[in-house]
């Protein structure tokens, strides 16, 4: 015979018990995730803070190119040096690496020079500069040869270290030096 089930009849511990461990694992599942997309929030908003470090160095070495003027670019081991003009003052600029930061150094006329700190956790910092000739140099002016022209462009290659990875990885950009100045 068939047992019947009246309206008034309530759920069992067993149906209770099996409802409440369903209700754990989804809950215990659901955590899970929030914590991954939290985590995953946390990393993505520390790489777009250091992204946005390193553009604005790029932006500043890019403004102070374009500002450039006359015949005193220098590029060696410690660096890139050169001239530019700032409320019609002209101000030697230096940007050179000094213990994982890239410093720039800002020379007025009549006063000691000015260190700026542009950017932290740099490995290696790799300046070059296109000649009228078309051809990429690490040194300006030649060894023994006066700067009879200007570059056209300043290429920047820095290596910046990362959290989680062993290795430095490379960011470069190109710089269009002022119109005129190559010839």
């Amino acid at each position: 015979m068939r047992q019947v089930r009246h309206g008034e009849s309530g759920v069992t511990l067993i149906e209770i018990l099996v409802s409440l461990a369903i209700f754990a694992v989804i809950g215990i599942a659901g955590l899970n995730v929030l914590d991954a997309v939290a985590s995953t929030g946390e990393r993505s908003d520390e790489q777009l803070d250091r992204l946005a470090e390193i553009d604005h160095a790029f932006l500043v070495v890019r403004r102070d190119l374009s500002q450039s003027v006359g015949l005193e670019t220098r590029l060696n081991k410690e660096g890139l040096t050169f001239r530019r003009t700032q409320m019609g003052e002209t101000l030697e600029m230096s940007y050179r690496l000094d213990d994982a930061i890239l410093l720039r150094e800002i020379r007025p006329t009549d006063t000691s020079p000015m260190s700026q700190l542009m950017l932290t956790g740099v490995a290696n910092a790799r300046w070059r500069l296109l000649t009228g000739s078309r051809r990429w140099t690490s040194l300006w002016p030649a060894e023994g040869k006066s700067a009879a022209h200007r570059p056209l462009a300043v290429e920047l290659t820095i290596e910046v270290m990362r959290d989680g990875y062993a290795f430095p990885q490379s960011v470069t950009r190109v710089f269009a030096l002022p119109a005129g100045q190559g010839r």
